[in-house]
């Protein structure tokens, strides 16, 4: 059951509007608990103050987060990222993109123009998605790791509703989507 509220959870790129405005982006390992010399890559884009999106991929290149990045955000939005390579190459089309450099300790910095470049609120996501694993579910699989993404998506973006409301939110959400790891045989 708690699989088919996940899968529920999950956004569909094809409905939402894309994210505008200030994003951060921003990658995180996971570890693979049936092949533990495996990481699976969790992919966030988040809106400050706003939504945010997740997506599994396989790797990080230029290809991937380009792809997730024209699924999930407008090319007017600013965007922030840490130095690595395929963000400068997925981005190069976008309004404005600010780098901060971890290498150097730099964890945000103030510009000139009063905006402040940082992937904090990108971190302070992945703390809530790893504490959830570890500390709730202990360990799941590369091909369900997609689904609890989803649920702490889900949950960020309903952040600012009681529970009351969230659940108004989420039931129509349900209205047909089927979670089969199967298809029957009738």
């Amino acid at each position: 059951m708690s699989a088919r509220i996940r899968h529920a959870m999950a956004t569909d790129f094809k409905t939402v509007k894309p994210l505008d405005n200030t994003c951060e982006a921003d990658e995180t390992f996971m570890p693979n608990f049936e092949n533990p010399k495996r990481k699976t890559c969790v992919a966030l884009i988040v809106e400050r103050n706003g939504q945010a999106r997740t997506r599994v991929i396989a790797s990080v290149t230029a290809k991937n987060i380009g792809q997730f990045m024209a699924d999930t955000a407008k090319k007017t939005a600013t965007v922030n990222t840490d130095e690595h390579a395929a963000y400068k190459i997925a981005l190069k089309d976008y309004k404005r993109h600010d780098r901060v450099n971890h290498g150097r300790y730099e964890y945000a910095r103030h510009n000139l123009d009063g905006t402040v470049s940082h992937v904090n609120t990108c971190e302070s996501f992945f703390s809530l998605l790893k504490r959830g694993v570890f500390g709730s579910w202990h360990c799941i699989s590369a091909e369900h790791l997609s689904k609890y993404a989803s649920e702490f998506e889900y949950r960020w973006n309903t952040r600012k509703c009681t529970d009351g409301e969230r659940m108004v939110e989420f039931m129509p959400l349900i209205a047909g989507k089927r979670l089969m790891y199967r298809q029957p045989a009738n």
